[in-house]
């Protein structure tokens, strides 16, 4: 029995390790993974700055420059969003202004995969100035190469000619002093003309110069990590995607091929079920941005490791068939135990049976009490409503004079006092049923983020939403209508508390609905 249980031990770890990854792989892919879960706090600091952004707009009186940064906001999040202010900039722009407004919704246009309309507008631009002279070419270039990417064959040769040619013009305009740009537009130019080894070199000297921005490095450490590829030098290659990965991820890029490449080569390396969870990420970045011509490519990639991944899967079923024998074979030996505390192990299984069935019934009935609460909430809360309509009637036939009709008027008609005995309620009825709800919250928060609450307060506003989420009030309008805020209000009150969790927002709902009961307590 001890070898069968030795042999059993020693095919699990040949099974877990046969694919494994080296040390440092792992930690660049743990760095990755660190960065996708920072995405909500990042994409809450976007947002503030996209809000202030727009009220200075609604406020100005020449708003282009700041049409221009929000723009520049938007341009790798959202196709979308970024055409529009695009149209924005070109409604607002003073003749000077136009080429730059021009080259923006060309961009936009590119980035979502219409190449016809971005050639329409490159074809017919025109600007004397050196700096829109410099994205004007690096624009056209990467449209032509683009094109030569989907169009393959002669007439791709021919669009890649073309884009080396422009690529060349670009590099002429570059001041030296712009190192990383200097050095990154000459390592593409290498790689289109097919010169790697050289490419190479200039990209590593482009990141190893001051960068631009941070969506700038991701641009020129996936088109080295590409090179790498080029000359088989995986490793290296997913090295410098993963690097990539988490600069379009600190930038918030959604319009990016990082992803998808750092799945196909962890599915070369059999790595499939990381794979699948990179290509499908890449896959909802592209449906987010819009960005036809990159779901095309990625839906290429899916199918293959979608059939590596249940490839894999048949091969774990054989393996569990081999295991499940070598349990057989262990059961059958305990068999005749198994046989003299059978009457035993029925009366213990019948007990069980009879402890399943009454914590089932607990379920049931605490599952009829939540909803029950659900209801009293909401017509409380309609009746706090009734209440506050009807002091404004009262105002209202006051201003009117119709002195008559306010003789009857009762004292409890006060709609704030009414609102703050209705919250109490909610909050003493929850609280009886989820007595350390508080407690048990504020450990999903950090040490630094948790909630505090007031003398002799039992939940605050924040506390409340989440508490009606636990009851399984979900949306967002029922717990506005429960509580009197604004659908606004509810957004920014949940989505600045997700953000003071370390946990995802789906992994910080799932904690949230596992707060237990009283009953559970027990």
């Amino acid at each position: 029995m001890k070898k069968a249980l030795l042999l059993l031990t020693c095919i699990a770890i040949l099974a877990q390790h046969a694919n494994a990854l080296t040390s440092n792989q792992l930690s660049e892919l743990k760095e990755l993974e660190s960065a996708i879960s920072l995405r909500p706090r990042i994409e809450a600091a976007k947002r503030a700055r996209i809000d202030s952004l727009q009220h200075q707009a609604a406020i100005e009186k020449s708003p282009y420059h700041i049409y221009r940064n929000l723009f520049e906001e938007y341009r790798s999040y959202n196709y979308d969003t970024a055409l529009i202010y695009a149209g924005f900039m070109e409604q607002e722009a003073t003749p000077e202004q136009v080429p730059d407004a021009l080259l923006c919704r060309a961009f936009v246009f590119l980035s979502g995969g219409l190449f016809k309309e971005s050639a329409d507008i490159l074809e017919n631009w025109h600007s004397d100035d050196s700096l829109l002279l410099q994205t004007y070419y690096s624009t056209y270039t990467r449209l032509l190469w683009d094109l030569a990417d989907n169009a393959g064959g002669a007439v791709g040769a021919t669009y890649n000619s073309r884009g080396i040619e422009l690529n060349d013009v670009l590099c002429t305009l570059l001041n030296s002093s712009d190192t990383a740009r200097y050095w990154y537009y000459h390592a593409v130019s290498d790689l289109r003309k097919g010169n790697y080894s050289r490419g190479i070199d200039r990209c590593l000297i482009c990141l190893n110069s001051t960068q631009p921005s941070v969506h700038f490095r991701a641009m020129a450490a996936s088109t080295l990590a590409y090179m790498y590829r080029l000359t088989e030098n995986n490793s290296a290659a997913l090295h410098f995607y993963i690097d990539a990965a988490i600069a379009d991820i600190q930038s918030s890029t959604y319009e990016t091929v990082a992803l998808r490449n750092i799945a196909e080569l962890l599915s070369d390396m059999g790595e499939t079920k990381l794979a699948d969870r990179y290509i499908h990420m890449a896959m909802n970045d592209a449906k987010r941005y819009h960005a036809r011509h990159r779901q095309v490519s990625i839906a290429q990639s899916l199918p293959i490791i979608e059939q590596q991944m249940l490839s894999q899967i048949r091969r774990q079923q054989h393996l569990a068939w081999t295991l499940l024998i070598i349990v057989v074979v262990l059961l059958m030996i305990g068999i005749a135990g198994i046989i003299v505390l059978r009457r035993k192990n029925k009366a213990v299984h019948t007990a069980q049976l009879t402890i399943d069935r009454m914590n089932q019934s607990l379920l049931e009935a605490n599952k009829l009490k939540e909803e029950l609460l659900g209801t009293l909430l909401t017509s409380q809360s309609q009746y706090v409503n009734a209440v506050q309509q009807y002091q404004q009637d009262v105002k209202q036939h006051a201003a009117n004079r119709q002195w008559s009709q306010l003789l009857s008027i009762p004292k409890q008609a006060d709609a704030r006092l009414q609102r703050t005995l209705f919250d109490r309620q909610i909050d003493t009825i929850f609280l009886s049923i989820y007595p350390n709800f508080v407690q048990d919250f504020n450990s999903l928060l950090r040490p630094d983020q948790q909630l505090t609450l007031k003398k002799d307060e039992l939940l605050n506003a924040q506390l409340r939403i989440f508490a009606l989420i636990r009851l399984g009030i979900s949306h967002n309008e029922v717990i506005a209508e429960i509580l009197n805020y604004s659908i606004n209000t509810i957004y920014s009150y949940k989505t600045r508390v997700i953000a003071s969790s370390d946990l995802t927002p789906d992994d910080f709902y799932e904690a949230l609905m596992k707060i237990p009961s009283f009953d559970k307590k027990k």
